[in-house]
């Protein structure tokens, strides 16, 4: 299934385009779909109901088919699974939007941390940009993290310098 829905560079080069968007509802495990949607959950719900559903899709997915293409640009071997790309963008699209909200963010789902949520944001860019070039952190799509990450941010930035309505009520 991996072969026919997940995201390859082989797949790709053999036409099966779906890849870029199949490849966001497909995890490894029980706890990478969990570790996904709990990221999804603390800036997702806010951001769509504050978006509306179909803008909000259209980041969700837009930073999920970006991250998938870098990721299978640096790491063409891999295949990728998993919407991690996705939820780093809706982050990182919400720290864009709200730089100056204090926010609690959960390190390793234990440790809470009180932080102003442009630095979440910065956090994760960083973080995945180091694990990508150091190729450290094992079987992970940490470009597909930075690839995500850095197209959430281009969303908010881009949709502002266009004069584009982000949110319903801004």
């Amino acid at each position: 299934m991996d072969g026919t829905f997940g995201l390859s560079w082989a797949g790709l080069t053999a036409g099966m385009i779906w890849q870029l968007v199949t490849h966001q509802f497909l995890h490894g495990s029980l706890f990478h779909l969990f570790v996904n949607m709990v990221g999804l959950w603390f800036s997702g719900r806010i951001l769509e109901n504050l978006m509306g559903g179909r803008k909000f899709l259209i980041l969700y997915l837009t930073c999920g088919v970006a991250g998938g293409i870098l990721q299978v640009l640096l790491v063409p071997g891999t295949i990728l699974i998993g919407a991690s790309g996705a939820v780093f963008g809706v982050v990182c699209a919400f720290s864009a939007l709200f730089p100056e909200l204090r926010i609690t963010a959960m390190i390793f789902f234990v440790v809470p941390v009180d932080l102003k949520a442009k630095w979440l944001g910065w956090g994760l860019v960083a973080i995945s940009f180091l694990l990508t070039i150091s190729g450290l952190g094992g079987n992970i799509g940490h470009a597909a993290h930075l690839g995500g990450a850095l197209t959430g941010y281009a969303f908010v930035y881009f949709g502002r310098q266009r004069g584009i309505r982000i949110l319903r009520r801004n």
